[in-house]
């Protein structure tokens, strides 16, 4: 296992704990985020990580982000923008293309709804300048 992932170590506790704190049977919980009963034993087991179909669940249903639940950050924001000023220009440009590339995909993005790729469009166009999304 790679040291980069390390999160996935204790997502399945995370999981487990957000159910428990619900007060949620694991075939509830499974219910809930409209999954199988045995995909949501694979994940609170620590047999599996979550899809980006059901991180996406977390986030709608319960507000649970992605960062949460697989790296056990809670960085609001604020800290999250004054890490990316506080950045090299390389990792700037590097955050630029991903977001480029994501946005160039964001029509073949099924997991989100129209309302939701065109919120995302409409913030990508307010945060950089025209020349840059070309």
């Amino acid at each position: 296992m790679s040291s980069s992932f390390s999160g996935k170590l204790n997502c399945h506790e995370r999981i487990r704990q957000i159910r428990k704190q619900l007060g949620l049977t694991q075939e509830a919980f499974a219910e809930q985020l409209d999954i199988s009963y045995s995909a949501y034993k694979k994940l609170e087991s620590g047999e599996n990580i979550p899809s980006i179909d059901t991180l996406y669940k977390f986030k709608q249903k319960f507000q649970i982000s992605a960062d949460y639940l697989l790296f056990d950050e809670r960085n609001s924001v604020t800290v999250t923008w004054e890490r990316f000023l506080n950045s090299s220009v390389q990792d700037q440009m590097e955050l630029y293309h991903r977001i480029l590339f994501y946005y160039s995909n964001l029509q073949r993005a099924n997991f989100l709804s129209l309302q939701e790729q065109q919120k995302i469009a409409e913030y990508i166009n307010r945060i950089l300048p025209p020349e840059e999304k070309q």
